[in-house]
């Protein structure tokens, strides 16, 4: 399996998760940065497999 690389913003968005998941998409924009930049940041994480987003909540694919 190819190796993920991620860039400093998406490591830190990935470790919030990983610490209060099973999170909505709401709380994370709470926790985060603006909204709209919450949202690019977590399309991103999932479309490379690390997270899901069903119904506004996100959790883990894969393990650290």
């Amino acid at each position: 399996m190819a190796e993920i690389q991620l860039g400093t913003i998406e490591t830190r968005f990935a470790d919030i998760i990983r610490e209060r998941e099973p999170v909505t998409s709401a709380e994370l924009t709470q926790l985060a940065w603006k909204r709209t930049t919450t949202h690019t940041v977590l399309h991103r994480l999932c479309e490379k497999s690390l997270f899901q987003n069903n119904n506004r909540v996100v959790t883990s694919l894969l393990s650290r």
